[in-house]
């Protein structure tokens, strides 16, 4: 089972399904991604604030899905990061925008 298949199996179910976005695999929640995989990396939708920890800490960098143009809202999260809570967190953060 791939990294992204394990992501997936423990996210999906009740308001979150599979979707695709720019191409890739993303999960949703509703109508709204907030995470997808992007040429084997995760790239998950989370505020500013906890993106620029991220950053800051080396565990993430920001997304361009085309160089020199970054996604806002959105990070690459590094291999080495806990990654189901952080799917979690993303999941909780484009929920509490929708509603």
């Amino acid at each position: 089972m791939s990294a992204w298949d394990e992501l997936v199996a423990g996210a999906e179910g009740g308001p979150v399904s599979r979707g695709s976005m720019f191409g890739s695999q993303g999960l949703r929640t509703g109508a709204k991604f907030f995470a997808i995989w992007w040429h084997e990396q995760l790239v998950l939708k989370l505020p500013p604030t906890r993106q620029d920890e991220l950053v800051g800490a080396g565990q993430a960098v920001p997304f361009e899905p085309m160089d020199g143009r970054r996604m806002n809202g959105w990070v690459v999260v590094d291999e080495s990061v806990d990654r189901p809570p952080l799917v979690e967190e993303a999941r909780a953060f484009v929920e509490s925008q929708t509603r």
